[in-house]
């Protein structure tokens, strides 16, 4: 039994010791940590720097870091030194009181893109002076393009200028650029030059003066303003004029001048001109209705010194070199006005919705007005037909024709007519002539349509008529008394025409 009770006591030690163990292990461990912020190009950022233990008091820490210059470039820091070539150096003491030592660092961003600050040695110790272990972080920092869409900047140094020249080194050379008085001046030194530039003389106004130039041939000059204020320009050595000078970062090798030329840019119609400032300096650029994320821009390559456009992608800060479309012929044909007509409808299906049925109800509307006035106007033409008893036009008669007589029929000429021996074969010649007889004004007219004014038939004729065919036993009389009464019929017709146009015949009365 005592056995026992030894046994569990001894690893109940046990058990209580092994916590103990960690706790003491765990003690001298802390953490270095930094902040990962955010920024765009020319802005300033702020790095945190935390160094932290686990509960107790933190004595010294002593901590070197590096960074990129390129895209980098430091301002200021509590307890931070920088050498200038990218390294930094911090040095914290706590008072006793604290778990943290904690500094925030200051710098400018210069290029677009991801950069880092690494630590590159760290001694750290509790306020016991037992020495605190660390475990290193590092700080990643996102940089993009600047609100003009430029992609990097020059650093403090570079970019400032003299505030004033020394007297003797400003010219009374006047120049003008976009509408400002500027002097040339020579009152800058090599180191004043941004990268890549050396100085080198050109012929200027008659003189030999100082210049910047990079090895494509891009020369750069010194101009001041009113105010003493002097920075460099683009300088064209044809026309001997200056520009604004900005220079955005396309990749690591090469950059781009944006240029104000404007009239050497060709663009198809649709391109619209637009300006865009990039640090404090006007652009002209163009874009598209409706695409504002690209803008095309006229620059000058510094590594080539060709001058050729590029499209800035303002989601991407990026820059491409861009091939200008071919300029688009203008279409006059019925197919383009119906695709323009198609693309209208396209864009505005409500509209022309609205357009369209207002129209359609206009149209009826017409329509019932139009066909209850001509229910009217038909109304009332009745009414006036029935009131002064007009008839109506297919109820109009007739004029009357006056019939002639079978005693008075036309009998074609000797030379035309066939000789008939009897009464049938003149019955017969008639039939075949289709009952009509010939008339000198209206040809030939069929016996049963003529009538006189009164609608009374020669009835007297018809008897004589009648008379002359029944009489079968003087046939050859008849022939012969009818072929000699034809001519003389001949000669009084001839001789009436101009005074009677009804053909009237007397017949022989036998």
């Amino acid at each position: 039994m005592k056995l026992m009770k030894k046994l569990t006591a001894v690893l109940l030690a046990v058990f209580l010791a092994v916590p103990m163990f960690g706790i003491i292990a765990n003690a001298a461990e802390g953490t270095l940590m930094f902040s990962d912020p955010e920024t765009k190009v020319g802005e300033t950022v702020s790095v945190d720097l935390v160094v932290r233990t686990q509960g107790e008091a933190i004595g010294d820490a002593d901590i070197t870091m590096s960074y990129d210059t390129a895209a980098l470039e430091f301002i200021s820091g509590e307890g931070v030194e920088a050498d200038g070539s990218g390294s930094l150096s911090y040095f914290g003491s706590g008072t006793g009181s604290e778990s943290e030592l904690r500094t925030t660092m200051q710098f400018r961003a210069l290029t677009a893109g991801e950069t880092t600050i690494t630590v590159t040695g760290s001694t750290a110790y509790l306020y016991s002076d037992e020495t605190l272990n660390l475990e290193e972080g590092s700080s990643a920092i996102q940089i993009a393009a600047a609100d003009d869409g430029s992609t990097s900047v020059q650093t403090t140094d570079q970019t400032e200028q003299p505030a004033e020249s020394t007297p003797g080194e400003t010219t009374d050379i006047t120049v003008d650029v976009n509408g400002t008085q500027y002097n040339f001046s020579e009152a800058f030194a090599n180191s004043d030059l941004p990268s890549g530039y050396t100085e080198t003389t050109l012929t200027f106004n008659g003189e030999e003066r100082k210049f910047g130039v990079n090895e494509a041939g891009v020369y750069l000059g010194y101009l001041v303003d009113s105010a003493g204020t002097g920075r460099f320009f683009l300088y064209n050595e044809e026309d001997a004029t200056f520009s604004p000078y900005v220079e955005l970062s396309v990749s690591d090798t090469t950059s781009i001048i944006p240029l104000n030329e404007e009239d050497a840019v060709s663009l198809p119609s649709g391109y619209q001109q637009v300006e865009m400032t990039i640090l404090d300096q006007t652009f002209p650029v163009w874009s598209k209705p409706g695409e504002e994320r690209f803008y095309v821009m006229y620059a000058l390559n510094t590594r080539t010194g060709e001058k050729t456009l590029y499209q800035y992608d303002t989601e991407d800060g990026t820059y491409q070199m861009f091939q200008a479309p071919a300029q688009e012929e203008e279409k006059t044909s019925d197919s383009s006005m119906l695709d323009r007509i198609g693309s209208f409808i396209g864009g505005h299906v409500l509209i022309v919705l609205i357009a369209a049925a207002a129209l359609f109800l206009i149209l009826f509307i017409l329509m019932i007005v139009f066909a209850v006035k001509l229910v009217h106007r038909n109304q009332e033409l009745d009414d006036l037909y029935d009131e002064y008893d007009i008839p109506f036009e297919d109820e109009e008669e007739k004029p009357a024709v006056q019939k002639k007589s079978r005693s008075q029929f036309a009998v074609r000429s000797e030379e035309a007519k066939p000789e008939a021996e009897s009464p049938e074969e003149e019955e017969e010649i008639l039939a075949a002539d289709g009952g009509e007889y010939y008339d000198d004004d209206d040809g030939y007219y069929d016996e049963d349509e003529y009538y006189d004014e009164e609608d009374d038939y020669y009835d007297d004729d018809d008897d004589e008529l009648d008379d002359y065919y029944d009489d079968e036993a003087d046939d050859d009389e008849i022939d012969d008394d009818f072929s000699g009464d034809t001519a003389d019929i001949g000669k009084r017709e001839n001789s009436s025409d101009e005074e009677d146009d009804n053909f009237k015949v007397d017949f022989i009365d036998l």
